[in-house]
């Protein structure tokens, strides 16, 4: 009895920094192909800060793509609830929501705390 070798793909399937993703709509087609292309942007820009490029030209650019994922974890989020199927948000856009000030850990929005009514008897805080 002879054991068959993993393939090429099953070694890389194996590494830590791999994900393997079945697609079962085109939908999911189309983020795994753009997160694929933003993983390789992305590197090439970190790698290249300081050296070629400066950080006023590529911090802009980071900021922009931590927001539309924060806004696609949203999206999901709303998508999932309508389908009744849990979702739980992902840590490091959690940690990017706290960085930002919306720290609640999830897209719904936390009604602020109000402040008492501190003006004298008979008056109005309203302006």
């Amino acid at each position: 009895m002879s054991q068959e070798q993993p393939s090429r793909w099953e070694i890389l399937a194996r590494e830590r920094n791999a994900r393997v993703v079945l697609c079962h709509t085109p939908d999911t087609f189309v983020l795994i192909d753009i997160a694929r292309m933003a993983d390789r942007g992305i590197r090439a820009l970190r790698n290249r800060l300081l050296i070629s490029l400066s950080p006023d030209d590529v911090l802009p650019l980071l900021e922009k793509y931590n927001e539309a994922a924060i806004n696609l974890n949203r999206a999901v989020e709303a998508i999932c609830q309508k389908a009744q199927i849990q979702y739980r948000t992902p840590r490091a856009i959690t940690r990017m929501m706290e960085s930002k000030g919306n720290g609640n850990g999830g897209s719904v929005e936390q009604p602020e705390p109000e402040e008492p009514d501190t003006a004298p008897e008979g008056e109005s805080t309203l302006l």
